[in-house]
């Protein structure tokens, strides 16, 4: 019988892993030998650690390598316990395609920069799986929140902000939101709706003075074959809320928009203790300043981003007709923009969108205007939650501008 810690519920339901599926395959002692041989020595000496040693504390673990023991050793004495490995077992498939990004921010909200400084490989990559390891010993919720911070930092958001700013209550509302609070407004939701169906709060996650709310309910029909079966039922839709620290800002990642807004309108209402109501941010951006951000981004004189790629219309050709330049391999385009460039300056509403190199990754920009105003999409899911900010703020703090998500652009026709 083999050992569920913490809970069939914790793997199946909180993590979405079909426990009885890698049970299966763990119950084949070659199988479990053939995983032990692909850890590598260091994730080998965390679990052996923690296996002989019985440390609880994720904090009070220490990494280090003993000179007594080599790493074959390990191997071999894990192997003679390796039935009592699931969760390791487990762990291991949760970890593939789980973002370096969001275990090393969970990592860091519980464990020293020390500690965390131990697990850093020699390409400058966090080993993930050994920090998932650590997570575990120190406390198996610590997982949940690296599953969910994983969905923040591939999704996108579409920025929401009260229509009408209520007062400032006393209790902050990072001290108001709780289990109780959202469990009541979901109850009352479901009941509202009366489909059936429960909205399941999922769990909070704090982070860098946001406040992420994560919650879960059935949406599509759909089925799958188990064995044999066909078995019908329902997809799993996530819905994830954003909160700014005071509670009157909030970034919306769901499928449905205008059901996840009643969430947030009633959590929002309840705390204000007011009717609240969202609405789109539309961050509508001066064309002098659009102007003077491609200017620079053209010249090549900001060090924080490369400009290899431009998409722009041509006078001299049809209206619906575009042209994109762009370098090959990637660098500054100036140079090779240098005779179109008098046409863009003249004219920035020519420019359709742009693709640019910000901490080595290729970030697409894509401009949206009116006569007066122009809005400015970014693709965030290139980004980790980190990136996301620093590039806002670099919009922002250099150029004056403010950007929005890519997620926001397709539910925006055109400018209002």
């Amino acid at each position: 019988m083999v050992n569920l810690y913490p809970s069939r519920e914790f793997w199946e339901s909180s993590l979405e892993m079909p426990v009885d599926h890698w049970l299966t395959s763990f119950q084949d002692e070659e199988i479990r030998k053939n995983w032990l041989y692909s850890l590598s020595g260091r994730q080998l000496n965390v679990i052996f650690q923690y296996s002989f040693t019985h440390k609880q504390n994720g904090q009070l673990f220490e990494f280090q390598k003993h000179d007594d023991i080599s790493v074959q050793e390990q191997r071999k004495m894990l192997i003679g316990c390796s039935d009592s490995l699931f969760s390791y077992y487990l762990l291991s498939h949760f970890n593939h395609s789980k973002l370096e990004s969001a275990v090393v921010e969970v990592a860091r909200s519980i464990l020293t920069e020390e500690l965390i400084t131990n697990f850093l490989c020699k390409n400058n990559k966090h080993d993930k799986k050994s920090l998932i390891f650590v997570l575990f010993h120190s406390d198996p919720e610590l997982i949940k929140c690296v599953y969910h911070f994983d969905k923040v930092q591939k999704r996108g958001f579409s920025s929401f902000t009260l229509q009408n700013s209520p007062r400032q209550m006393k209790i902050p509302f990072k001290n108001f939101i709780s289990k109780e609070v959202t469990h009541r407004l979901l109850q009352e939701y479901d009941a509202e709706k009366d489909d059936g169906f429960e909205t399941q709060l999922q769990g909070f996650f704090y982070h860098q003075n946001r406040i992420y709310v994560f919650i879960r309910r059935a949406s599509d029909k759909d089925l799958l074959f188990n064995s044999n079966r066909i078995i019908h039922g329902y997809r799993p839709s996530w819905i994830i809320l954003d909160f700014s620290l005071h509670g009157n800002q909030v970034n919306l990642c769901a499928k449905n928009f205008n059901e996840s807004l009643k969430i947030a309108n009633s959590i929002a209402s309840n705390y204000f203790e007011c009717e609240c109501l969202f609405i789109d941010m539309k961050d509508q951006n001066c064309t002098l300043l659009v102007a003077t951000f491609l200017k620079s981004s053209i010249e090549g004189t900001d060090p924080n981003i490369c400009l290899f790629e431009v998409k722009f219309r041509s006078t001299q050709l049809k209206k619906d007709t575009y042209l994109v330049v762009v370098t090959n391999p990637v660098n500054s385009i100036a140079r090779e923009l240098q005779i179109l460039k008098l046409t863009i300056e003249q004219d920035n509403s020519l420019v359709e969108s742009i693709r640019i190199v910000f901490k080595e990754k290729k970030v697409t920009m894509f401009f949206k205007r009116n006569q007066h105003y122009t809005i400015i999409y970014y693709s965030e899911h290139i980004l980790n939650k980190k990136e996301r900010e620093d590039f806002k703020s670099l919009m922002r703090e250099t150029y004056g501008l403010t950007i929005l998500p890519k997620a926001s652009c397709c539910r925006y026709s055109e400018i209002s």
